[in-house]
């Protein structure tokens, strides 16, 4: 038996040595040759921090989603740009499932970037449609799969409203907002959309598509109106091509070949020659270009992502604390000498936005620390409340902002449950407000005046915030609040933001606040505990890392 147990454990031991002898040399990115291709190939959702899997007891849950940091790619093609090693660009999206429209639209002009150089830049994808053609379009050559087609299908709005359906259950919704335009829980008071709603939805999507055709025209050399009409005539030029979506593209000019088989890779070699060794992932290529430079003056990159709740975060969720926790983090790293506060959340719970804007206050302040803030998809209500604390705000035009405004629901239970379950409350309290709010009790007039003077008073601060921070007037900003959702063009036109841009921009902007010539990011991201994120290689496998950034501060 005991020779059993020593050759176990001898079995154990080394296969623990050469497990971890392998996962070093697999973590080490492969070197560039001269003549490379980069390729680029985004898999899941184009995204600025990972989402992290549910825990349980320490165990998460659920796997890793499909989701590629934006960053990481705009980085590579960036330096890979001025990179004489690297030779062209293969953009590969057949496993790209989404992004916002900032997002895509950040990848896009990194694309456009490095085809400006006179590199040659190939993308590829079974079909396309807004996201992937939008990254597509400044390429020089567009493939299309034989059974795949390019259907942009531009931008919608839709919702369920549960007016009627609550009130055929006996539940009460009553909604305390501070204008028309806060339509966040309008769906639970009515039964289709308002007018304010279809009015400010129609505005921001008109700009959010015009945007999107001027891109995309000017990059294949169209004029917006024709490529417009193609697109809202989709149906009658798919017939002309005998229900071949690929050929009514080609046919169209908004592509250059079709995928039969073979055709993608001929182009490669045509190009860039069948070397596979040469062609180098942009993960794995950006991942080698920083050794040794996390020295020096540093920009702090802190993501918001997700609807803003108070205290820690979870998954989907900007949980106050945990954002804070970068701010602080980031603070007391040894030169950082700027902030940069990537912001993609629909806003949440006031009191969150509060307390990070509170944290950002002291660093400008107290620490002396220039802070930008870089708006993605969505900076809005909250999100906003947020970016407000910065000394520049940098929007993408598809960045969805504005929202100024707060609302408060109260969802009442008390015939609801007495007419299906039987069950009634009843009892008494020593003051009027007590069991005020219960669920199962109707909201009366005075507490309702509590609601509306609570909405009221918030909603009065957070424009008093914008008119402060943004030096805009009390008629200017009233034009603008009321819970209006604004493109980031209106955004930039109004006052709201000041710099057109992505992340890069902000990062630039940050240095040149603080007088840096020389720098290198590093990113403040909240992730797993050690354990968990442990557990997690081992069931799922290894996720890029922060290597664009040049570094990553865990806390």
């Amino acid at each position: 038996m005991d020779i059993i147990r020593r050759v176990i454990l001898s079995i154990f031991f080394w296969g623990l040595i050469i497990f971890l002898i392998v996962a070093f040399i697999g973590n080490r990115p492969p070197a560039v040759k001269d003549g490379s291709l980069l390729v680029v190939n985004p898999y899941g959702r184009l995204v600025d921090a990972y989402t992290l899997p549910m825990s349980y007891r320490g165990v998460p849950v659920g796997g890793y989603l499909n989701e590629t940091l934006l960053d990481d790619l705009v980085t590579a093609l960036d330096l890979a740009s001025d990179d004489p090693r690297i030779e062209g660009l293969w953009v590969r999206l057949d496993d790209m499932t989404g992004g916002g429209s900032a997002t895509v639209g950040e990848l896009a002009d990194a694309v456009k970037r490095f085809g400006e150089t006179g590199k040659t830049v190939i993308t590829s994808a079974d079909t396309f449609d807004n996201g992937r053609y939008r990254i597509a379009s400044s390429s020089d050559y567009i493939i299309v799969d034989r059974l795949g087609e390019v259907f942009p299908v531009g931008y919608g709005y839709w919702r369920a409203y549960y007016a009627e359906g609550l009130e055929k259950f006996g539940v009460e919704a009553e909604l305390f907002r501070s204008g028309e335009s806060k339509t966040g829980a309008e769906n639970f008071i009515l039964d289709g959309m308002s007018e304010a709603a279809r009015r400010d939805e129609e505005r921001l999507l008109t700009d959010l598509w015009e945007t999107w055709l001027e891109n995309v025209a000017e990059n294949r050399d169209m004029d917006s109106g024709e490529l417009a009409e193609w697109i809202n005539n989709y149906d009658r030029y798919l017939a002309e091509a005998g229900g071949d979506g690929s050929r009514a593209a080609l046919d169209a000019g908004l592509v250059d070949k079709v995928e039969t088989g073979g055709v993608v890779d001929q182009l490669l070699e045509n190009n860039f020659g069948y070397e596979a060794s040469r062609r180098i992932d942009a993960a794995d290529y950006v991942m080698g270009q920083y050794p040794g430079k996390n020295r020096g003056s540093a920009i702090a990159v802190i993501p918001v992502v997700g609807t803003l709740v108070y205290g820690e975060g979870g998954t989907g969720m900007a949980g106050s604390d945990d954002v804070i926790g970068a701010i602080t983090a980031a603070r007391e790293t040894p030169g950082v000498e700027a902030m940069v506060i990537r912001i993609d959340s629909p806003g949440g719970d006031v009191r969150a936005g509060e307390a990070v804007r509170r944290a950002l206050e002291e660093t400008r302040y107290e620490w002396g620390l220039p802070v930008v803030a870089s708006m993605g998809n969505l900076a809005a209500s909250g999100g906003y409340w947020i970016a407000v604390e910065s000394d520049i705000i940098v929007t993408r035009p598809e960045t969805i902002t504005g929202s100024i405004g707060v609302y408060s629901l109260s969802l009442n239970f008390e015939e609801a449950l007495s007419r299906w379950l039987g069950i009634r409350f009843d009892g008494i309290g020593t003051t009027p407000w007590s069991g005020a709010g219960h669920p199962g009790r109707s909201l009366d007039e005075r507490t309702a005046s509590l609601y509306a003077a609570g909405v009221a008073d918030i909603d009065g601060m957070f424009r008093n915030l914008v008119a402060e921070k943004r030096s805009l007037s009390k008629e200017e900003v009233d034009a603008l609040a009321g819970g209006i959702p604004w493109s980031g063009s209106r955004a930039l036109s109004s006052g709201l933001a000041d710099i057109s841009g992505g992340l890069k921009e902000a990062r630039q902007s940050a240095a040149d606040l603080a007088g840096l010539d020389s720098w290198h990011t590093i990113y403040f991201d909240k992730t797993a505990d050690p354990r968990e994120e442990l557990l997690g290689r081992l069931l799922w496998g290894r996720r890029s890392i922060r290597s664009a950034a040049s570094g990553t501060i865990r806390f």
